[in-house]
């Protein structure tokens, strides 16, 4: 914790800030260690010890949780202001993408002559690199997740619903030590899964359909986000098809990982396969993200993105193809970028098993 608060404040002095203002959850545990929710801000001056606001109702776990000074208090924006005048802040980086817009209003305007300066960019930046107990992090999240897929497996089948599936799912996960899922379980059968972001039903599963389950856990602040397409009995050739297709697909996208390539890069390694197959107009999302303590984190494995994939990031691989009234194929795993190429963290079987 101390060099990531070593790194933040380097924005300090980059950008000539006298204080960071933080107020997301996210940034707040990157930082500070403590899983705060809503009503919490960290102020970070350039010359001073950084300090933790919570209400008093989390002043106790804050205490507890945080490697960083708290202090309660009573009325979140009266004790806002009051600590950057207390500081002498006038020129002050905030993260304009987590912020709530009526916090920039009330600092513009309680404070006289103030500066506010985006640093939304320079977070991400920092971010983006996880350190080895990031990783480590990631990984066992990644393991609670291959438990949930191995359910899954064993579940699915014909007369079963994707809430039940959903449920023994996320059950699996949690007895295995995950905190919360980071995102809503997707259990999505035959026609319903050509919907990427299906919402799971109680639509009965039924023989020859194929299963998409998208699932994640959460260990230690740090999340996992796995995809895999399971079939119930003997499927449609063209089904098998288009799963072929999406498997070589990923596996090109992963194989193009490494330092140095551009995330574009990336994503255009497995439009190129898809194409190949005739399937390209079915793929209609990015090939993946960025994870860490958010499931979706910068940088995007996209085609616009011309962000440098370096060592220490973390990115999903996740191709998709959705033929409407048919099905939907995603296989997704989550890799880690080494020092010349890439490990894949997540090792449950992609094949599809009949």
């Amino acid at each position: 914790y101390a060099k990531r608060l070593s790194k933040v404040k380097n924005i300090l002095f980059s950008k000539n800030l006298d204080c960071l203002l933080l107020t997301d959850a996210s940034n707040i545990f990157y930082i500070s260690g403590f899983k705060g929710y809503e009503g919490i801000f960290l102020l970070i001056p350039k010359d001073k010890e950084p300090t933790l606001f919570v209400p008093k109702l989390e002043y106790d776990r804050a205490n507890e949780e945080s490697r960083i000074h708290v202090e309660h208090y009573e009325n979140y924006k009266k004790a806002l202001i009051e600590s950057i005048e207390r500081i002498a802040c006038r020129k002050i980086g905030i993260c304009y993408k987590r912020v709530p817009h009526h916090i920039v209003v009330l600092v513009k305007n309680k404070i006289s002559n103030v500066n506010v300066v985006d640093i939304s960019e320079d977070i991400a930046n920092i971010r983006m690199i996880k350190d080895d107990e990031e990783i480590e992090r990631i990984k066992r999240a990644v393991e609670i997740a291959e438990k949930g897929l191995e359910e899954a497996r064993n579940i699915i089948g014909e007369g079963v619903s994707e809430l039940e599936v959903a449920a023994k799912v996320e059950y699996t996960m949690r007895i295995m030590g995950s905190e919360k899922t980071p995102f809503t379980t997707i259990v999505a059968s035959g026609s319903h899964a050509a919907l990427p972001h299906a919402v799971t039903s109680d639509k009965v599963i039924r023989s020859g359909e194929v299963v998409v389950v998208d699932l994640g856990a959460t260990f230690k602040g740090y999340v996992s986000d796995l995809t895999r397409t399971i079939s119930v009995g003997r499927v449609r050739e063209e089904i098998k098809d288009m799963f072929q297709a999406v498997l070589e697909a990923q596996k090109a996208a992963i194989k193009a990982i490494k330092p140095g390539v551009k995330a574009a890069a990336v994503d255009n390694e497995a439009r190129n396969v898809l194409k190949e197959y005739g399937y390209e107009k079915y793929f209609i999302h990015g090939t993946g993200h960025g994870i860490g303590i958010d499931v979706h984190e910068p940088p995007a494995l996209r085609k616009e993105s011309n962000i440098e994939l370096k060592k220490g990031m973390v990115v999903t691989v996740e191709p998709g193809v959705y033929v409407k009234n048919l099905a939907g194929i995603r296989i997704e795993d989550d890799v880690v970028v080494t020092d010349t190429s890439y490990f894949v963290l997540s090792k449950f079987e992609r094949n599809l098993v009949e």
